[in-house]
């Protein structure tokens, strides 16, 4: 799969996730105390000498929204504290460090602040270890327990804190999505928000957007408008 995306042209991002999916929220054999204690270095350390046999470019992302409540590893969960997540980042990264993965590059992604959310920066682990800084946003729309969000009010105000919070790292959005609106234009007005945030922010290097149904339809091409909208962002940017 990653010599596919390398051969489409394309720059592999791969998310290393320490819990197991379907086992819920609260999984004590993944509490962040246990990676810290070196219970998983072996699977990092495959992981790293895989990856590195590999060769290619990937970014890897460890760990994310961990500011969130709904991932084993979110700080506040099962007992997991800002300090534990550090840690065992820095853990992560050094097995890779020591394995010569010279090709990997480290991405930290928070979700983006919201009322579901909290701030990000004790979760910060370091310069020296991370290579892209990076958020995660949506726009459920108003599915139960949401409302309506427009991409100025996700993104620029995590963006702003991602960079009080970083040094001088290029910035990602490694997922993003946006639900269908109350009318046939809202979503695609909200697409037509989000590149104009893209376009603003000099400091981003891309954004992945999450193309597919899941707890909402998240896909860009739900509507004619909504896909024209993308298509017109995209090719705005193409000599960016």
């Amino acid at each position: 799969e990653l010599d596919a995306i390398v051969e489409s042209g394309a720059g592999p991002l791969l998310s290393l996730e320490p819990w197991q999916p379907d086992g819920g929220i609260e999984q004590p054999r993944y509490a962040l105390s246990r990676i810290v204690a070196g219970d998983f270095d072996d699977d990092f350390r495959r992981w790293a000498e895989q990856l590195t046999q590999w060769g290619k470019p990937l970014l890897l992302r460890f760990a994310q929204e961990m500011n969130g409540t709904w991932y084993p590893w979110a700080i506040g969960i099962g007992g997991n504290t800002a300090a534990d997540y550090r840690a065992a980042w820095v853990r992560m990264w050094r097995i890779f460090t020591d394995a010569g993965a010279d090709n990997v590059r480290f991405v930290w992604a928070p979700n983006v602040l919201t009322t579901a959310t909290t701030d990000f920066g004790d979760a910060y682990p370091g310069h020296s270890v991370v290579d892209y800084l990076a958020v995660d946003g949506y726009n459920w729309g108003d599915a139960p327990g949401h409302h309506w969000q427009s991409a100025p009010e996700l993104f620029p105000p995590s963006l702003a804190r991602l960079r009080q919070v970083g040094g001088d790292q290029p910035l990602l959005i490694t997922e993003v999505g946006c639900a269908d609106g109350p009318s046939p234009d809202a979503k695609a007005n909200w697409i037509r928000d989000f590149f104009a945030i893209v376009d603003s922010e000099p400091r981003l290097e891309a954004f992945l957007w999450f193309q597919t149904d899941k707890e909402r339809d998240w896909r860009f091409n739900t509507t004619p408008v909504s896909t024209a909208a993308f298509r017109q962002g995209l090719a705005a940017d193409v000599g960016r």
